[in-house]
């Protein structure tokens, strides 16, 4: 089997085993409706008696929060916490024994959730949501282009910040602060929670520099026409491979300080 093959392996067999246990996606659709119709709300507020705020438009505002919610429920996964527990049950050392790149056998698993949340979670999610709110589409076919190809550079981006975090357990053996820490950075740092143009500006300079706004932010202003599709993939292009290059070098010093006990 290539190399190719035994990645494409840990995904499909990810993927096998969230379709047996898909009882919970079910329940997300209801969690992310409600998540979207607050933050709905909260947008109404904001834009009463307002044309525009942020460069957004009201109709443009609720897109935006629908659309960031929607690819929150693709993009995520619990790589940082599985990684973590591997590491401080001495579940690792066997994960070594594989002929198989660690890091790489843990993106292609979350690459296998990422398609069973794509396939039965968030499209699911997409046409609720679009059947109850008013969205506007893509700004055009380049923009709905440039809106996918985001979506799945902004999996990779936030896979590697989450393996980033995982990968700290070696050193630290408890990750959960550095987890919350993450979490609450994407989210709000990134744009799920609030577009980034209604930050100030001097707070914009200082997020453009930051991977989260690669994760939410890039990928949706885009779809809006309010970013430059080839600067907007660029961006997040250059994140991926900065993070790439970040779980390689992290992984080396890991191999050299893991210490695995009992047995």
């Amino acid at each position: 089997m290539t190399d190719r093959g035994v990645y494409w392996g840990f995904a499909r067999l990810r993927f096998a085993d969230l379709i047996a246990t898909r009882t919970r996606f079910f329940i997300g659709i209801g969690s992310y409706f409600i998540y979207v119709s607050v933050y709905a709300a909260r947008a109404r507020a904001i834009y009463q008696g307002k044309d525009q705020v942020g460069g957004l438009t009201p109709l443009e505002g609720l897109t935006y929060v629908a659309v960031a919610w929607v690819l929150r429920s693709l993009y995520t996964n619990p790589l940082d916490r599985e990684v973590t527990e591997e590491v401080r049950r001495g579940d690792i050392a066997l994960s070594l024994l594989r002929p198989v790149d660690y890091p790489w056998s843990r993106l292609a698993s979350a690459a296998g959730e990422a398609l069973v949340r794509a396939v039965i979670f968030t499209l699911p999610a997409a046409v609720l949501i679009a059947l109850v709110y008013p969205l506007r589409p893509p700004a055009g076919p380049l923009a709905a282009a440039g809106f996918l190809a985001g979506t799945v550079l902004a999996f990779v981006v936030y896979s590697q910040l989450n393996l980033l975090v995982g990968l700290c357990a070696v050193f630290t053996e408890h990750t959960v602060g550095l987890q919350r820490a993450k979490n609450a950075m994407v989210d709000l740092l990134g744009g799920v929670l609030i577009p980034l143009t209604f930050f100030p500006e001097w707070a914009q300079a200082v997020l453009a520099w930051l991977p989260f706004q690669a994760v939410t932010y890039t990928p949706v202003a885009m779809y809006l026409g309010e970013m430059n599709v080839t600067r907007g993939l660029l961006v997040q292009t250059v994140w991926a491979a900065l993070l790439f290059v970040l779980v390689r070098v992290l992984w080396r010093r890991a191999l050299g300080q893991l210490t695995v006990q009992g047995g």
